[in-house]
């Protein structure tokens, strides 16, 4: 048998995990797979390659002395699959973009898609709504051209470049039976003993970490009631009543039966944010790009 590239990646990565369930999960395969693929490896050179006592496995000494060779034959692949994919993307004219829910409301988001429709009609555009930390994770993977986030943002690789296109100050999101009828700004604090629907944790910051920093800021901690991934789903829990939410204003554009926005006296903004691969060279990219920069909303940036 052909010692193939699969099964040196599954020796790499079992001998880096040292358990062979673990190794299954990095490589997306199952453990009997990666079991299957070790043994082949094993049988086609005639070495054992692990101790497979106890739970945990330990790499043989004919193991530890085959994994820098087997190493560097995984990471050439992985080389030439970057340089090839990189090829690819210089001649290709799609754009696979993905973006937070949020930001489908904000009217920059529809300009752009319209202006890459209406002047640059060669580009295919795929979008895909997916969470922040997910599309940081793609741009690494090359499996997204470009994303639109929001602010706050962790501290992104140097390999990742930011392009804000707006700002917005957030409002808070009330049931219109809500006894709270003030008029004009409202203080933060004013809420602290509403109940919050809140958005779903992630590491990439966002909107969630925005509102437990408004808060914390305005005296209090919000008492967090439902969790939800998408504001649109957020909106309709607060025309149920059960409790309020803090939103960008552009969200006041979705009409939700049952639902008031509420300025607020402090200044709490979120940027709508583009980010992509610095070092991404390819034309349909870059003429994204330079469609983006047309659309920017200066004048909010001054806010």
């Amino acid at each position: 048998m052909q010692v193939e590239l699969r099964h040196w990646r599954a020796f790499v990565a079992a001998a880096d995990a040292g358990h062979f369930g673990h190794a299954a999960e990095r490589l997306g395969i199952s453990q009997p797979a990666l079991s299957q693929l070790i043994r082949a490896i094993e049988t086609a050179l005639g070495l054992s390659l692990f101790d497979r006592a106890g739970r945990n496995i330990r790499p043989s000494a004919a193991a530890l002395g085959l994994l820098p060779e087997a190493r560097a034959i995984v990471t050439q692949a992985d080389r030439a699959e970057r340089a090839g994919a990189a090829i690819a993307r210089r001649h290709r004219r799609a754009i696979a973009a993905g973006y937070v829910g949020s930001a489908a409301f904000h009217p920059l988001f529809a300009a752009l898609i319209r202006a890459i429709d209406t002047t640059r009609p060669e580009i295919a555009l795929r979008i895909d709504q997916v969470s922040g930390t997910i599309q940081v994770q793609h741009l690494a993977a090359t499996r997204l051209d470009l994303g639109i986030v929001r602010s706050p943002l962790p501290t992104l690789d140097p390999a990742l470049a930011t392009l804000t296109l707006a700002r917005e100050r957030m409002m808070i999101a009330v049931a219109e039976t809500s006894t709270r009828r003030d008029a004009g700004l409202l203080p933060l604090a004013a809420f602290a003993e509403h109940p919050f629907i809140q958005y779903i944790e992630q590491p990439s910051g966002g909107l969630r970490r925005l509102t437990a920093e408004a808060c914390a800021a305005a005296g209090f901690a919000p008492r967090t009631v439902q969790t939800v991934p998408q504001i649109a789903t957020m909106l309709c829990l607060v025309g149920t009543g059960i409790g309020v939410a803090m939103v960008p204003e552009t969200m006041a554009r979705f009409v939700v039966p049952g639902v008031a926005y509420r300025p607020l006296r402090e200044r709490i903004v979120t940027d709508l944010i583009l980010i992509y691969r610095r070092s991404d060279t390819a034309p349909a990219l870059r003429a994204t790009l330079r469609l983006a920069r047309r659309l920017v909303d200066k004048s909010s940036l001054s806010i």
